[in-house]
């Protein structure tokens, strides 16, 4: 009889546990459903105002659209109006410099001490080689095979051979490290550019003296 009794008392003790659990749970659940209420309500508050608001917005944009659209025309009339006058003078900057680059007289290190040079000449260059300090004029004699270019950045291309060896320089002719140059002969040249002589060696690559 006592294991009776004892059998029914933790009976009885584990269906209050349940009913207590039981009557927790529904009062979470309760709380949990007015929170969804209260949140839900709060949206559709913030909603209706977000709507109230987009409306009034609307109508006052639907009014100030006349307004709106002069300022915009207005603006950018000033805008194409502006660069209109940027291009302009932007354009006129670029034909002076072009006319100024046209003339040799705009360059102030244009040399006039250089003699006028053809390709096919036998010429001598004197370039100063500056070592160290010191200075010293070096001679450079060959014939001219190529002239580039005009202006202030005209160059020569001077050829020779020593012992058996070419060599090729080239010289800007307007350069202050050139003291002077001097033509030896004149040769008789069909072409302006004399690169064929590369591939020549000995006599077939002299050239027929100019009298």
């Amino acid at each position: 009889m006592t294991d009776e009794k004892k059998n029914d008392e933790k009976t009885e003790i584990i269906e209050e546990k349940k009913s207590v659990s039981e009557e927790k749970g529904k009062e979470k659940k309760a709380e949990v459903k007015a929170e969804t209420e209260k949140v839900v309500a709060k949206e559709e508050t913030t909603e209706k105002a977000d709507k109230e608001i987009k409306k009034e917005a609307g109508s006052s944009s639907n009014n100030n659209e006349p307004a709106q659209k002069e300022v915009e025309a207005k603006s950018e009339t000033s805008k194409d109006n502006k660069e209109k006058d940027d291009s302009e003078k932007v354009e006129g900057i670029e034909k002076k410099v072009k006319k100024d680059l046209g003339n040799l007289n705009y360059y102030s290190e244009l040399r006039s001490d250089i003699p006028e040079i053809r390709s096919g000449d036998i010429s001598k260059v004197f370039y100063r080689v500056v070592e160290g300090g010191k200075e010293r004029v070096q001679i450079f004699e060959g014939t001219v095979i190529a002239i580039k270019n005009g202006g202030i950045a005209k160059t020569i291309t001077v050829r020779k051979t020593s012992f058996g060896i070419s060599i090729e320089r080239i010289f800007p002719l307007n350069s202050k490290l050139v003291q002077k140059i001097e033509i030896i002969k004149h040769s008789r040249v069909r072409r302006a550019k004399l690169y064929y002589l590369r591939k020549l060696k000995g006599k077939a690559a002299r050239l027929k003296e100019l009298r």
